[in-house]
């Protein structure tokens, strides 16, 4: 055989099995991190039930009015909301730093509210499965922006249409 041939070979075998490591490494780098939802510092598992006074809520300092995406009826909506973020308080070491920051960062939060308002019909949100989904996007933002799942509900305070 070629020295050339064997030579490539070789160099395809090594590619191969790198390409192989590469997977391999990423598949069980991906597995840990599912396996770990609360690295953020949360202690308190994202399915326990907690109590009302277990959740401290952060209000927005103004409502937050924007229009909605255009619905099938052409007429342009507008929405104006009012809203709370609930922070479970258990955990005591982490839970006011989180309070500090979403305080300290409303700007962050109400730029995560006006981007999913505008992807959001009248019609999806005028109907109250609507609004909840509404809300779990909302938290579902907030937890990934802050890196937290200490952010564990979305309080709808005022909605009005237009």
């Amino acid at each position: 055989m070629d020295k050339h041939k064997l030579l490539m070979i070789i160099i395809i075998v090594l590619l191969v099995l790198l390409l192989g490591a590469v997977a391999y490494i990423s598949f069980f780098v991906l597995k840990l991190s599912d396996k770990n939802p609360n690295e953020s510092g949360s202690t308190a598992p994202q399915s326990v039930s907690l109590t009302v006074d277990q959740i401290e809520k952060v209000p927005l300092s103004s409502p937050i009015s924007t229009n909605l995406f255009n619905s099938d009826d052409g007429v342009e909506h507008y929405v104006k909301i009012n809203l709370s973020i609930g922070v479970n308080n258990t955990d005591k070491k982490e839970s006011p730093k989180m309070v500090e920051s979403l305080t300290k960062n409303e700007m962050v939060t109400r730029d995560i509210v006006l981007s999913i308002l505008r992807g959001h019909t009248y019609e999806d949100l005028s109907l109250p499965e609507g609004q909840e989904l509404l809300k779990d996007g909302i938290r579902s933002r907030l937890q990934e922006e802050y890196g937290s799942n200490l952010i564990v509900q979305v309080y709808i305070s005022d909605l009005a249409f237009s």
